[in-house]
């Protein structure tokens, strides 16, 4: 998966820890090998989310009756969807991580 990979260099822009922490999809972030500027391909990111939260829906959507039906109490189920979104959240964020791509600064200026 080429989601981490520096067009400049070819090696790892940054370790999962530093962009768990630092990268969001409008802001500049340094290559941790080379240093160049790099910023997340938008249009990927934006595809992404709308992806992830469109298959969140629907999971939502299978477990609520499941829940309905087993008769449980309103907290555990809030709980269930609290950790549930919890989960997802981290796994959006990973899932960009690995998959969506960086640009250069100043490619994206170009356009």
């Amino acid at each position: 998966m080429a989601g981490n990979i520096c067009p400049i260099c070819g090696k790892a822009v940054m370790p999962y820890g530093r962009f768990l922490r630092e990268a969001e999809p409008y802001k500049v972030s340094a290559c941790e090998s080379c240093g160049s500027k790099l910023r997340r391909s938008r249009m990927v990111c934006v595809l992404l989310l709308l992806l992830m939260i469109i298959v969140l829906g629907l999971i939502v959507l299978m477990i609520y009756p499941l829940l309905e039906k087993a008769q449980s109490s309103l907290w555990l189920n809030l709980f269930i969807f609290i950790v549930l979104l919890a989960g997802w959240v981290l796994l959006t964020n990973y899932l960009g991580w690995r998959l969506i791509g960086w640009v250069t600064v100043e490619q994206t200026k170009k356009t």
